[in-house]
């Protein structure tokens, strides 16, 4: 009887000894997985809520940027028209960023991309983001007064957060991203990894991302800025458009000689009247817009 005891009370030991090793394996797997994982990581709207904030010069009354006043009804009804074609593409292609551009300086392309920006803003629970990627003149910073704090290039360059180049403005859904002051030239800042990076954050927290680039024909960029955004929208002067050339048109030949569906250039002729020619043209007011399929 004894033994049977001895070897009860041994038995019963070994179950302890066993049950607080397993516990503490088990406190040691729950720690080594807490520091894998590390702090849980911040929300977007946490981060975003430390932001710098900015006052752009709009009011409910002219919610877009003109230099009269007379003419903002007119500019806020195309930039509107400009709005809904452009957002029904996006529904049909699920894209999130876009690159406005154009041939040549002072085509218009940075105050169209701010006041579509504003009216896309607008639409409820539609957050916009707008970046100043020409980081040469950062016309698009200049024009909302954040020409000496962190952006884009310092981005880029590693020596700012996102949060401390991200801009909020009066209007919840509107955010900026200024050019900054990069610390080296833009072809090599925009050929490293950081900005694909970036533009893959980003395209994860907002539902569009406008970006304000350098002209196509001015500089070596413009081709570095588009490798990491979904598609391109082209602000043109009417006063040197004569037409456009749409590369790449599917159509079905019905000639005998030319069976089958090719590809093939089309053009179109400008329609712009001379009137819209003048002074009026350099308001940029979106006469237009033809959205590709």
């Amino acid at each position: 009887m004894s033994k049977y005891f001895d070897h009860a009370r041994q038995t019963n030991g070994n179950s302890t000894q066993d049950a607080i090793a397993n516990r503490a394996d088990v406190q040691q797997v729950l720690e080594v997985t807490a520091q894998s994982y590390g702090q849980p990581k911040e929300t977007s709207e946490g981060l975003l809520s430390r932001c710098r904030s900015v006052q752009l010069p709009i009011t409910s009354d002219n919610p877009v940027i003109f230099a009269r006043n007379d003419f903002a009804a007119i500019a806020l009804e195309s930039y509107r028209a400009l709005r809904a074609r452009l957002l029904r593409l996006q529904a049909a292609q699920r894209f999130r960023s876009v690159v406005l551009t154009s041939a040549a300086a002072a085509d218009g392309k940075t105050l169209t991309t701010i006041n579509l920006a504003l009216c896309c803003a607008q639409v409820q629970d539609f957050r916009v983001l707008v970046i100043d990627s020409d980081l040469r003149t950062c016309g698009l910073t200049r024009l909302f007064g954040q020409a000496e704090t962190p952006g884009l290039g310092n981005i880029l360059d590693g020596s700012a957060k996102y949060e401390d180049a991200i801009l909020r403005t009066q209007n919840p859904n509107l955010f900026l991203v200024g050019g900054g002051i990069p610390s080296h030239l833009a072809p090599e800042l925009f050929s490293g990894k950081r900005w694909k990076e970036f533009m893959a954050w980003c395209t994860g927290q907002f539902s569009l991302i406008l970006v304000d680039s350098p002209p196509v024909l001015a500089v070596a960029d413009f081709e570095q800025i588009i490798n990491a955004c979904d598609g391109v929208l082209v602000v043109v002067d009417p006063k040197k458009l004569l037409g456009i050339v749409y590369n790449g048109a599917q159509v079905s030949a019905q000639s005998e000689y030319m069976a089958g569906t090719t590809a093939v250039p089309q053009f179109t002729s400008s329609n712009v009247s001379p009137s819209s020619r003048e002074s009026d043209a350099a308001q940029t007011v979106p006469d237009t817009v033809q959205a590709g399929r």
